[in-house]
């Protein structure tokens, strides 16, 4: 499959970095903070002056009280903060704001676009003396602002798309995993997680964004991670065998490791296994590695399990992609994207954090074709087909089946890792 060069820029993930040993990182920033004999302390969080010259800093001081003030409140933008949330929680300014938006977007697609093919409709604007006073108040707002951005030529163009799935937020807030507090001197750690696309398996799409402090563990970046596998039935066997059915009854929040749901993560060529039994993912892995021809074997070797692996003792290189696989065949990468200090604006509590979920997209009932589908029918000859996906009250109206080789199984209600729950 050939990549377009947008497809090739939103799958791309990288450059990497160089490794980065955390517990290395943790100990020179508190110095630099702490301070030593010969260099004074840095506050590594102060945006001032704390890293300009020495004549800079003296020319700051050497101002008049109400000389700084002035420059301060100059350079402040508080006020255009307030008027931007203003205009966000006004459904009539955020759609004429939006309108707006809009037609400026296609002015800049219909210049750059030299072709003769047809083109899109134009976005259509008010007339400005028929607007209403409080989108004239904000338009007139907005032009008075000196404040201004770089000027929009043809050659944004080909940096503007429409927002895609991986651009939308499950999540209205910060959802708390757990109850870890942070200390003082621990280091933040950003982790985003990807999937691969079901339509092509050479591009990588957002799935979720995660924080962990150091001193968790690689297993409680498995029990993050939202994955429809890990809400996949249990079927149930008669004693011939043969599956008669599946039984749904996952404990709800229970993101770890399943009974027969092995999992394994490999970072800088170290395995990381479940720790379940000593012949785990890891040890599988290594084994079925054991087997390729020399030209495609990779060395590898086996770590601790991943609940035993804090962050603390790892090394690893910023946006660069490591790989996760559980559930058989599912598989995930995620790349650490961001290592820092804590800060006391951070949440103190509650760690892991989920920030960003992708909503997934679910399957239509193919009945009524307005609503999500809850059942998979197998064998059903009054549907024509099998499987076939069906909503609950739909399939409530079919009736129950005459024949009982009939299979219903759930799909996956993406409850484990998709709902927020409203903080406290």
């Amino acid at each position: 499959m050939n990549l377009t060069p947008g497809q090739a820029h939103e799958a791309y993930v990288g450059p990497p970095s160089e490794t980065v040993e955390v517990s290395a990182f943790v100990d020179e920033a508190s110095d630099m903070q702490d301070g030593s004999g010969e260099e004074a302390p840095l506050p590594v969080f102060m945006q001032s002056g704390a890293g300009l010259p020495a004549s800079a800093r003296e020319a700051w001081i050497s101002l008049p009280q109400n000389e700084q003030q002035r420059i301060t409140s100059e350079c402040c933008v508080d006020d255009l903060r307030a008027s931007l949330e203003d205009a966000v929680k006004n459904p009539r300014l955020m759609g004429h704001v939006a309108r707006t938006h809009e037609a400026t977007v296609h002015a800049i697609y219909e210049t750059a676009d030299s072709s003769n093919k047809r083109k899109r409709k134009r976005t259509t604007l008010a007339d400005p003396s028929e607007e209403h006073p409080e989108a004239i108040e904000l338009r007139k707002k907005l032009e008075a602002t000196k404040l201004k951005c770089w000027p929009l030529t043809v050659h944004a163009a080909s940096f503007i798309r429409t927002p895609r799935q991986p651009d939308h937020n499950t999540l209205i807030h910060v959802k708390k995993l757990g109850t870890v507090t942070a200390k003082e001197r621990e280091a933040l750690i950003f982790v985003t997680v990807y999937n691969r696309q079901s339509w092509g398996q050479r591009i990588l799409s957002r799935c979720s964004q995660h924080v962990f402090l150091s001193s968790q563990t690689l297993g409680d970046l498995f029990g993050a991670i939202p994955c429809t596998a890990k809400e996949f039935p249990e079927e149930v066997v008669d004693d011939a065998e043969d599956i008669t059915g599946y039984n749904a009854g996952i404990p709800e929040g229970d993101m770890a490791v399943g009974e027969h749901n092995g999992a394994a993560m490999c970072i800088e060529d170290v395995l990381y296994g479940d720790g379940q039994a000593e012949n785990d993912s890891s040890q599988k892995l290594l084994s079925l590695c054991d087997t390729l021809p020399e030209g495609k074997k990779r060395e590898v070797t086996k770590g601790p399990s991943m609940g035993q692996t804090k962050w603390s003792s790892l090394t690893f290189r910023l946006h660069e992609p490591y790989w996760v696989l559980h559930a058989g065949n599912c598989e995930h990468f995620f790349c650490v994207t961001k290592i820092r200090l804590w800060h006391p604006a951070d949440p103190a509590s509650g760690y892991p954090l989920t920030t960003q979920i992708t909503p997934p997209l679910s399957e239509i009932c193919r009945v009524c074709t307005k609503v999500p589908a809850v059942y998979s029918i197998v064998g059903d000859i009054r549907l024509g087909e099998s499987p076939y996906l069906i909503c609950e009250p739909c399939w409530r109206w079919m009736g129950e089946p005459k024949d009982e080789e009939v299979l219903v199984v759930p799909l996956p209600g993406y409850k484990q890792g998709w709902i927020s729950r409203t903080p406290k």
